[in-house]
């Protein structure tokens, strides 16, 4: 068993040498993944944005009137904050034409790659429809090119020595401060509800996003329905922002100036991000494959008797052979992890609802930082990662004795035993020794991805 001994031991060190190539960890805009709220670079040119969205009214927030006062932080950030959005709006748009273009080629590629291995396991007539393929984010970027989707509606003024509890209390637009005990500093936000009306000749469908993000701490929430393939350029509504800012008699201008626009940068390449509906951005793109081809398999007839625990493995494990080649071990054991332990609704830096009034009732999903992993060859996860580690350490070897058995099967069998059969052949250890010990190995992969993936 000295064999079995060294597998054991491995767990992950033996599998990261063979990674073939590091894939990006996504954020959950592509304006926040590019980090242009980190430093001063995108700042330091914004004279040469152009303007973007036209003027702005500046709001009294105590008064609800136009604001009148002279001061020159309000002014500053009144004459910049179109700059601003134009720079953004700009980036965005050279982010995502790029984002879009790798995507459609490495979709292709990948698309028939996965073609290839399926027809080459019997799986015939898969292919990804390249009319289809991205339709959804294709029509996004359209739209994003035509026009912009935000529009900053207003700039609500804030004085910093007036402020109090009693002072904004039933007042509108004060529902977007909060006095923060713990900090004694006070906090603003902005909600936002994208609209999307899809009109068809006899129906009608209306889809919404709500985001929301505290503007000081960079934290929110996100929750949207999933955007129908049917969507067109003129089914989006734009997107009215009201913005706080809170300014002070007592401190220097230019360092009100500085953070001010610094957060302003931040906050919007959190919130201008409009491909993320139903799922977030971390995700488009790299489930289609492995869900097509199990739709793809279901509409087939099969001589195997476990049909909805075949169809499940195999349609992953299949995709899973091909993303090692394409991208790595890495990406397999991302996209698992942003699925499996991260926040769907999650909006900025980390999760936070908030609920700052009395009826706000978005409930925060229950954390999943420390969700355990249970591994089991009867579930659909646990049996794929047995094969994804079966492939790791035996390579074209497994894969052709896996295919040879699945292909050869002439009357109905149980998918269950002659893939255990593949692994006990190749491995040369009981299936059942085997796959324990794979499984505790891909967990033990799993997690320390997972606690390092962003260090």
């Amino acid at each position: 068993m000295r064999r079995l001994d060294s597998l054991t031991k491995a767990a992950l060190s033996g599998f990261l040498i063979i990674l073939l190539g590091s894939f990006p960890l996504f954020s959950q805009s592509a304006l926040s993944e590019s980090g242009v709220g980190d430093g001063d670079d995108f700042l330091i040119e914004l004279e040469a944005y152009v303007k973007y969205g036209g003027s702005i009214d500046v709001i009294d927030g105590m008064t609800g009137k136009k604001y009148h006062g002279g001061d020159q932080v309000v002014k500053a950030i009144y004459n910049n904050f179109p700059k601003i959005m134009g720079g953004l709006h700009r980036k965005l748009l050279e982010l995502e034409a790029r984002h879009m273009a790798f995507q459609m080629r490495q979709g292709t590629r990948h698309g028939d790659m996965l073609s290839e291995l399926a027809k080459s396991f019997g799986i015939r007539g898969f292919y990804m429809d390249d009319e289809n393929w991205l339709k959804k984010e294709r029509t996004i970027l359209s739209r994003l090119t035509a026009k912009p989707f935000f529009k900053i509606k207003e700039l609500v003024v804030w004085e910093l020595e007036g402020l109090s509890g009693m002072a904004i209390r039933n007042n509108e637009r004060g529902k977007n401060l909060k006095f923060n005990t713990e900090t004694m500093d006070w906090e603003r936000r902005v909600l936002t509800e994208w609209e999307v009306n899809i009109r068809g000749r006899k129906s009608f469908k209306r889809v919404n996003k709500w985001q929301g993000l505290n503007l000081d701490t960079n934290k929110g929430f996100h929750i949207s329905d999933s955007l129908p393939g049917s969507v067109y350029t003129s089914s989006f509504e734009e997107i009215q922002l009201s913005y706080p800012i809170i300014v002070s008699r007592s401190e220097n201008e230019a360092t009100q100036i500085d953070r001010l626009q610094h957060l302003i940068v931040q906050n919007i390449s959190h919130l201008y991000d409009p491909f993320s509906w139903g799922a977030p951005r971390k995700t488009r793109f790299r489930t289609a494959f492995a869900s097509r081809l199990r739709r793809h398999m279901e509409d087939r007839s099969s001589r195997m008797t476990d049909r909805d625990w075949f169809d499940r493995v195999m349609s992953s494990f299949l995709n899973d052979v091909v993303t090692l080649k394409t991208y790595g071990l890495e990406e397999v054991y991302d996209l698992y992890v942003v699925q499996r332990f991260e926040y769907r609704q999650l909006m900025g830096v980390a999760m936070d609802p908030l609920n700052w009034h009395d009826g706000e009732d978005r409930s925060p999903p229950k954390q999943r930082n420390n969700k355990k992993i249970s591994f089991n060859f009867k579930s659909h996860d646990g049996a794929r990662f047995a094969l994804l580690d079966v492939y790791l350490r035996y390579g074209d070897v497994f894969l052709e004795n896996l295919r040879l058995k699945l292909t050869g099967v002439k009357k109905k069998t149980e998918s269950r035993s002659l893939i255990r059969a593949a692994i006990e052949e190749v491995s040369g250890v009981p299936a059942d020794t085997y796959i324990q010990a794979a499984l505790k190995a891909q967990k033990a992969g799993i997690i320390d991805y997972r606690d390092n993936r962003n260090n």
